[in-house]
């Protein structure tokens, strides 16, 4: 079934329909997955057409998803706008002899680069791409449990060339005074980041996050800084990063949909664990003391007086 159709269906993300609603989720979860893997990829996923902008697709996984990423990756080389490199960064540590599963290396001879790193856990999909950015590169990160919509990166870049120095994120939580250091029980739906960019914003960079170059502070890929203050938690170095750079974030629309998630995926999930187990706490009251005009943006959405 053609996933764009099955994309319209969705019901936006924190709308509750008892009972009806988790059942429809699940249902097209199940369409979304199939499709995914009966797909057949073009026989030149990647652009190959001379650009004033290239566009690197970067993300990482690790041993619980490696048999799965392939997925993911796939619906990434499916975008009706299509990307000029796909990254897969994965940590030397994690997969002794570097052995991994055929689906995930057939995708190489499409132009998938699979390159090797220090563990820094999810910081691993941006460091290197952000770290050797060049200006004429936009950086879009991505998570590797989620089967992406083929207009992802189409969306990211009409959004783009209205506002080429923000951040662009298809998923965006806005800052709740209710909550201030829990970011993953901010407002997912709101008009926060809408029509104009705004500084009260946590991105999700699974969920589709373009970065243009010069974007963060000079701080995002110190790692003895990464290690200590935001190891487990790119989202939130993501923003206080952007933040402290006097960069907005821009969302490419208010209604996000419900990702389909890879079935089988979710046997360990970090961004649930971060969520349900508060652990974003003490990481967010920590970046806020040492970037204290950053946290006075993202609180108060506006320059620091």
């Amino acid at each position: 079934m053609n996933r764009e159709f099955l994309e319209a269906l969705k019901i936006p993300e924190t709308i509750r329909i008892p009972f009806f609603g988790g059942k429809w989720y699940q249902f097209l979860t199940k369409l979304e997955n199939k499709s995914i893997r009966q797909e057949i990829l073009p026989e030149n996923p990647l652009n190959t057409e001379k650009r004033e902008k290239k566009i690197i697709a970067t993300l990482t996984t690790y041993p619980a998803r490696i048999g799965c990423v392939h997925l993911a990756i796939k619906s990434i080389m499916l975008q009706t706008y299509k990307p000029d490199r796909i990254i897969l960064w994965l940590a030397d540590s994690q997969f002794p002899g570097r052995v991994l599963p055929e689906e995930l290396r057939a995708l190489e001879k499409y132009g998938l680069e699979i390159l090797w790193m220090h563990d820094l856990h999810s910081n691993k999909k941006f460091f290197y791409p952000v770290l050797n950015q060049k200006e004429d590169e936009l950086v879009i990160t991505f998570d590797d449990d989620i089967i992406y919509s083929t207009k992802t990166i189409e969306r990211l870049m009409k959004t783009h060339a209205q506002f080429p120095d923000c951040m662009i994120c298809e998923r965006a939580q806005a800052y709740d005074a209710n909550n201030p250091y829990q970011p993953g029980r901010w407002i997912t739906i709101s008009d926060k980041g809408v029509k104009t960019p705004s500084y009260s914003l946590n991105p999700s960079p699974g969920g589709g996050c373009l970065i243009p170059y010069g974007l963060f502070c000079e701080d995002v890929c110190n790692e003895e800084k990464i290690n200590t203050l935001a190891h487990h938690h790119d989202d939130v170095w993501f923003m206080f990063m952007c933040v402290q750079n006097n960069s907005k974030i821009k969302k490419t629309r208010k209604y996000h949909k419900t990702f389909s998630v890879i079935t089988d995926s979710q046997v360990e999930a970090i961004a649930q664990d971060n969520v349900q187990g508060n652990s974003n706490l003490g990481v967010v009251k920590k970046l806020s003391e040492v970037y204290p005009d950053a946290w006075y943006r993202i609180v108060h959405d506006e320059d620091v007086k």
